[in-house]
């Protein structure tokens, strides 16, 4: 098992939710760090970069097979890495990979990414 932080289409209420399954709730928590979180419309992306805030969103614990599947959603456009928790935890969470031009995009200064449009519409 693992620890996964999510904090846009994978939290409860959006459309990759479901690729959780029976993954267990441990809590919801905030990075340690602050980074930049991005509106890419229809998702938020994450980059280490220019930090802005700390991240809000939820911890999830993992099977091998949940992990390997989210990676293959998150695909090229995103990487996974090692993050520090408020409450200590270390967990991996997406970032926005390098060849990504995200720059055009505005950021979220609360790190706190809510998309009622996307809960409607489901993931495109």
């Amino acid at each position: 098992m693992s620890l996964l932080f999510v904090y846009g289409t994978l939290k409860s209420g959006y459309c990759n939710h479901h690729l959780l399954g029976d993954s267990a709730l441990v809590s919801e928590n905030c990075t340690k760090e602050r980074f930049r979180m991005l509106d890419m419309r229809d998702f938020p992306g994450v980059v280490m970069s220019e930090p802005t805030s700390r991240i809000t969103g939820v911890l999830f614990n993992v099977d091998r097979e949940t992990l390997d599947a989210i990676d293959d959603l998150e695909g090229k456009c995103f990487f996974r890495e090692e993050v520090l928790l408020d409450n200590g935890s270390k967990a991996g969470m997406y970032f926005l990979s390098p060849e990504v031009p995200y720059k055009k995009y505005p950021v979220i200064e609360s790190g706190n990414w809510e998309n009622n449009d996307v809960n409607k519409r489901g993931c495109k």
